[in-house]
């Protein structure tokens, strides 16, 4: 072996359907993200700027909100069902190209 060792990045947390359905109306800008696309904090406020988040962002006075709604449609989720008990599938083709841009100052709902 070389001395180096290889580094495993940190895992993101999986969220469970019921999960999701439980967050209510609305989320903000960096649990949509995780949710969707395993992305960090800044790299979903990166892709809100960029114009490429994959669902609705709605700003509220200097706050981003985003509606379940959208989310649960994407990932194919009904709210009115029982929801399995297994992870959320994240979508592959939802992954975003890193962008050295920097989101801004904006505070999350």
């Amino acid at each position: 072996m070389s001395g180096q060792e290889a580094t495993v990045p940190p895992s993101r947390r999986v969220w469970t359907p019921a999960e999701v359905i439980a967050l209510g109306v609305r989320t903000d800008v960096p649990t949509a993200g995780e949710i969707l696309a395993g992305l960090c904090r800044d790299e979903a406020y990166r892709s809100v700027k960029r114009g490429d988040f994959p669902v609705p962002v709605v700003k509220v006075g200097r706050h981003l909100v985003v509606p379940v709604a959208p989310i649960l449609e994407l990932l194919g989720i009904k709210p009115g069902d029982q929801p399995p008990s297994g992870p959320v599938a994240r979508n592959p083709s939802l992954a975003l190209a890193p962008d050295s841009s920097s989101a801004g100052d904006v505070d999350a709902a």
